[in-house]
């Protein structure tokens, strides 16, 4: 794309078996992520053989948002920074919990499924979020923020394998502007055996 056909351009599907048409994961609480599937990106023409490579195949898409200025010409705000298959081994470490959240004697909720992309902000400090899609395939997605570094790492590793998971997390209040508002907290994740 692009007036020196300098840029490519595409989509992928979020997920295993994710919907065809255009439906978007937010963040409910602020209104400023926005995951739309199939996911649109673009990047610089480097790129185009690897993904050309890759069709078909489970991949990992790094990226940014916004785009550096050179690809100005691209509609997409998502910009590649690198492309990699999913790798196939379970992440090192089977269980992790928050150091920052104290979850004993409180209730709280369980999902199983594969994180399906992770993002990291300065936006508000520093902070990450990521999205799980529930089950194995299909069109159900949860949001969910992460307080802890060493937690949204392990997240990217379970990310990076399509490793199945059991996340435990909790619903907390938001304290700001609109307090019947409320959002998910990743308190533990824990693989879980399964294949893709």
């Amino acid at each position: 794309i692009g007036i020196n056909r300098q840029l490519v351009g595409g989509e992928v599907s979020i997920g295993n078996n994710g919907p065809g048409e255009d439906d978007d994961i937010g963040d409910e609480l602020q209104h400023d992520y926005v995951l739309n599937n199939p996911w649109d990106f673009c990047g610089e023409q480097k790129f185009y053989g690897t993904l050309v490579d890759h069709m078909g195949d489970f991949v990992v898409i790094e990226y940014r948002t916004p785009k550096k200025s050179s690809l100005l010409q691209c509609p997409s705000t998502n910009e590649i920074v690198a492309v990699y298959p999913v790798s196939r081994g379970n992440p090192a470490g089977q269980v992790l919990e928050s150091t920052k959240i104290s979850m004993p004697g409180k209730p709280y909720g369980v999902s199983v499924g594969r994180i399906v992309n992770a993002q990291e902000s300065d936006k508000y400090n520093k902070n990450w979020s990521v999205v799980m899609q529930l089950g194995n395939s299909g069109n159900d997605f949860l949001h969910m923020q992460i307080v802890d570094a060493d937690l949204y790492a392990f997240a990217l590793e379970c990310l990076n394998s399509a490793t199945k998971v059991k996340i435990y997390h909790v619903e907390l209040i938001n304290r700001g502007s609109d307090p019947d508002r409320s959002q998910t907290f990743v308190w533990k994740i824990e693989t879980k055996p399964g294949n893709l």
